[in-house]
């Protein structure tokens, strides 16, 4: 089995960064037979956007498990990760089990950016975990974090990784209404019309 963490963040990696290790490290603790890849974007200069490599997509896609990690900014998730959303197709995420990581400035901003994470996880079909794990950064701010922490991103892995485990490759429908849309729309255009003759 495989995890990918993606590090949604256009930032050289501080707090963040640290609590997606402690999730990588937990999974590897816990489960040894799995294996563990983190996907970052591609520095840029900017601090506001990063842009991902050209073996992205595929990686995303031959991950049996992804937790997706942003800071909240401007009360979502960042425009870093959602070009990185916006590349991939429906099948990368189709019912893969998702975990949603965020950390803020403030505990007032915990649903910002969960809540559209997994607004667009479910227009993927995405198996979404229950419950996400959120944090103040500045629980991340040592390399000390505190055992409260720890046992929160252990609970964390142990959603994301049963998920996987308990329901390996398993194809939940029926399929997203943007799916069976542009499949009947797709059909629709091959079909030829039929003229009605009185």
């Amino acid at each position: 089995m495989k995890l990918l963490t993606i590090y949604g963040s256009p930032t050289p990696p501080g707090k963040l960064a640290r609590a997606l290790t402690l999730v990588e490290n937990e999974v590897r603790a816990l489960y040894p037979v799995w294996t563990v890849d983190r996907l970052s974007p591609e520095p840029t200069g900017n601090p506001v956007v990063g842009y991902w490599g050209a073996d992205a997509v595929e990686r995303v896609r031959e991950a049996d498990a992804v937790v997706l990690a942003s800071p909240v900014f401007r009360g979502s998730f960042t425009g870093t990760l959602k070009l990185l959303v916006d590349a991939l197709p429906n099948e990368a995420l189709r019912s893969k089990p998702a975990g949603i990581l965020t950390v803020a400035a403030a505990p007032q901003h915990f649903l910002s950016a969960e809540r559209h994470l997994r607004d667009v996880l479910s227009w993927f079909g995405a198996l979404t975990a229950p419950n996400s794990a959120f944090f103040v950064d500045s629980t991340f701010a040592e390399d000390n974090v505190s055992d409260e922490a720890r046992s929160d991103l252990r609970e964390f892995v142990e959603q994301v990784t049963a998920l996987a485990e308990r329901l390996p490759r398993h194809h939940f429908g029926p399929d997203p209404l943007h799916v069976r849309f542009t499949r009947s729309r797709a059909h629709n255009a091959s079909t030829p019309a039929t003229r009605k003759t009185t």
